[in-house]
């Protein structure tokens, strides 16, 4: 008979560990199926690390990593004006690109645009009577580098007027609808223009104009 308190006392306390034991399993599934139904949060829309790379591709000259940035069917047409008229060059490989400067490489408008801090905002208005790069006045009423959607470029018609062939034109006119975002720098009145192809951000346009010089 004095046996029996300890036996007793004994199964008593096989039974709260088994009940814990349940208990925690039951916390563990609930938690895992908790955390396997939780909705994930939409991907950042990444343009801001793609510019960041083209940027620094651009600042040391390195063509491989420009080249990313040119889609291989629609290519990089970049925008001068050499007179009283813009001119239009399809590009596919940047190092085959000279300026029609003195043949200069693409990479020396890095040369002119050290720094490019993206901020988010409908762009700044511009007068050709408040340009004088001596005073340093760029003709906008704010200065900076500033990216925004792309549709005044794309109803800008530079391509209607640069000698083009109906079949480039025709190209222009189908690449177009691809551009999502215009990047502007001031202090050169340089615009990119890139387009998201294929969940990659390319270079579709560069306009590479000085304003006012027409």
């Amino acid at each position: 008979m004095p046996k029996l308190p300890f036996i007793f006392a004994l199964l008593l306390f096989f039974s709260a560990c088994s009940t814990e034991k349940s208990t925690s399993n039951t916390e563990e599934t609930v938690a895992k199926d908790t955390t396997e139904t939780k909705p994930q949060a939409a991907p950042e829309d990444n343009f801001q690390t793609a510019f960041s790379t083209y940027f620094e591709a651009l600042q040391n000259s390195d063509t491989a990593a420009f080249n990313q940035f040119i889609h291989p069917k629609y290519g990089l047409w970049v925008i001068e004006q050499p007179g009283a008229v813009p001119k239009m060059t399809q590009v596919h490989d940047i190092r085959n690109f000279g300026r029609e400067y003195q043949g200069k490489s693409f990479f020396t408008i890095a040369l002119e645009i050290k720094q490019c801090n993206l901020v988010e905002e409908p762009f700044p208005s511009f007068d050709c009577a408040d340009l004088n790069y001596d005073a340093g006045k760029t003709g906008y009423s704010k200065d900076g580098c500033f990216v925004w959607d792309a549709e005044k470029f794309k109803t800008s018609g530079y391509w209607n007027y640069a000698s083009l062939s109906e079949a480039k034109i025709q190209q222009i006119i189908e690449t177009l609808p691809l551009v999502q975002k215009t990047v502007l720098h001031t202090n050169t009145s340089f615009e990119f223009h890139f387009g998201k192809v294929d969940d990659q951000w390319y270079l579709l346009f560069a306009k590479i104009m000085y304003p006012c010089s027409a």
